[in-house]
């Protein structure tokens, strides 16, 4: 019973960060924050691309 309920929990906690960070990529007013909210789904959720940065976007990587 106690691996169920961790289980569930941990399904929970999930959904709810997946949930909150949607909810993000979608109507965070800045640009960088919803940039940053789909990056993180996108590593999160299987089978999801990862975007690549926009043309006047600025990266964190100097580099690229």
């Amino acid at each position: 019973m106690t691996v169920g309920l961790l289980s569930t929990i941990a399904a929970a906690f999930y959904g709810g960060t997946v949930s909150v960070l949607a909810l993000t990529a979608t109507f965070a007013r800045r640009r960088t924050l919803r940039h940053e909210a789909r990056r993180t789904l996108a590593v999160l959720v299987p089978g999801r691309p990862v975007e690549p940065p926009h043309a006047g976007e600025v990266t964190a990587d100097p580099n690229g």
